[in-house]
């Protein structure tokens, strides 16, 4: 049975087609590399959370020039592609590049096992650079700061306007295959989810894209009153979009239930339901924040009032809550028991004459969107493969295929779990009632055995936040 996967590594040549390292290199061909799929464990993730791969690659007999992981012979930062042929040849369902490697000798102390260590494009947003470049900076002005827009200026706007600025000071093609800062339509320069929110103009110092990426969805989060997630795909484009609310199918390959009595293998009239192993609800309370102080600058204080200069402000413009009244006082969130946890801010200059109070005001609102109750996550683990069953579904490779209710009498067979995607969950001692949750992180571990390949899937649920401290990024000014 053909193996749907491929593993490839820029500038190293496998046996396979396109220098697949899954693929078993012939007897005589003792010099080719290629990875162990036992020890192949990756990470997929949706929202910018740390997607992640790890590999053995077995070399068992070291060619005269060296191993093909020594230093120059291996490209830095080689970008690393995998591939699930079910989902799309040309695609890879996961993207990122190399952070370390580390070999010892195989037992016949001829060739070696590297074990290699891999992240997500998405940690390539820390290595860009946004700046302002060598345009007659003043001894006075912010070094090498700069600002963009103006009034009415959208948070899409100042995203396409950053990625045409990295596009003009990072020119190789092959830094652009990682994080690809072309033109897709028109002017959008990233892939869009939502509408625009308009933010205003912005201010940045030379930092990272990351960075920069956190002001513009902290900011549109504080105007708009919902969390924004970006991250990069597998085609090297950034994704841009608020959080949505579930929608009313699931679209995932399999229901998740804990009755054995419903589950079923599903077809194009029956929705596939699976038990799941390990099941578990998490509510993480660690990071909750119900009021914030702002650092604000005395020397501006007249204008963080929430009364028009020269009247005395009636509150403290400074702090907020969750349970205040956007946008003088907090972030107007419906009230929740327990202590009030609090938080400071440095925003020492925020950006804005007048009414600075509403920039503190969205600092808040921003924070409390997301922090303002516990974060639920929901994991679950589906395993084991079925070889009697090698049609549709087919679960020769584990049970990643399966028929999902996507709309109404309507069943799509669904051939791999990935992020993005839509699971419904029942498992009423876990309020979980026909749960729809959107899926955030799928976790794929490999092995090999009897002539066949299983992968099991470690899913987690529910929306994870980019949890970003350091709200003075917002105004741009520090």
């Amino acid at each position: 049975m053909a193996n749907p996967f491929t593993l490839i590594v820029a500038g190293v040549t496998g046996a396979g087609t396109g220098g697949d390292l899954l693929t078993l290199s012939a007897p005589a061909s003792t010099t080719t590399p290629y990875v162990d799929l036992g020890s192949l464990t990756l990470t997929i993730s949706g929202d910018g959370g740390g997607g992640s791969m790890s590999f053995d690659v077995i070399e068992t007999k070291t060619p005269g020039g060296g191993p093909w992981w020594r230093s120059g012979g291996v490209y830095d930062n080689a970008r690393v592609q995998f591939f699930d042929s079910r989902y799309s040849a040309t695609t890879p369902i996961f993207l990122g590049f190399i952070t370390g490697i580390e070999a010892t000798l195989l037992e016949n102390g001829l060739g070696s096992r590297a074990t290699v260590s891999v992240v997500d494009a998405d940690d390539w947003l820390q290595r860009t650079i946004i700046r302002n470049g060598t345009t007659g900076i003043k001894a006075t002005s912010y070094v090498d700061a700069f600002t963009q827009g103006g009034t009415t200026s959208t948070d899409q706007a100042h995203i396409n306007a950053l990625l045409a600025r990295v596009h003009t000071q990072v020119n190789d093609a092959t830094t652009r295959q990682i994080l690809d800062t072309s033109i897709i339509t028109g002017t959008k320069r990233a892939r869009f989810g939502g509408a625009a929110t308009t933010i205003g103009a912005q201010t940045f110092k030379a930092t990272t894209l990351q960075s920069a990426l956190d002001q513009i969805a902290e900011a549109a989060g504080g105007t708009a009153s919902v969390q924004y997630r970006y991250w990069i795909d597998g085609d090297g484009r950034l994704n841009y979009g608020p959080k949505t609310a579930a929608p009313s199918y699931a679209n995932a390959p399999a229901e998740i239930v804990t009755d054995p009595a419903s589950v079923q293998v599903g077809s194009a009239s029956t929705v596939t339901r699976l038990l799941a192993r390990d099941l578990s609800v998490n509510l993480d309370h660690s990071d909750l924040v119900k009021g914030i102080f702002v650092q604000a600058d005395s020397a501006l204080a007249r204008y963080d009032s929430n009364q028009t200069f020269p009247t005395a402000p009636t509150n403290d413009p400074y702090f907020r809550t969750y349970t205040g009244t956007y946008s003088r006082n907090g972030a107007g969130l419906s009230s929740r028991n327990g202590p009030l946890p609090h938080e400071i801010f440095s925003a020492p200059k925020v950006n804005k004459i007048g009414d600075r109070g509403e920039t503190i005001g969205a600092l808040a609102r921003a924070t409390m969107v997301s922090r303002a109750a516990p974060v639920r996550t929901v994991s679950f683990t589906i395993g084991g493969s079925d070889l009697a069953q090698s049609g549709t579904p087919d679960w020769s490779y584990g049970y990643s295929q399966g028929y999902a209710l996507t709309a109404a009498s309507t069943y799509t067979l669904i051939k791999a779990w990935l992020p993005d995607q839509y699971v419904k969950l029942t498992a009423p001692s876990l309020n979980l009632s026909s749960t729809i949750l959107r899926i955030v992180s799928v976790r794929m571990q490999f092995a090999q055995g009897g002539g066949s390949y299983s992968v099991e899937y470690n899913i987690e649920a529910d929306f994870r936040r980019r949890y970003l401290p350091n709200f003075g990024r917002i105004i741009g000014g520090e």
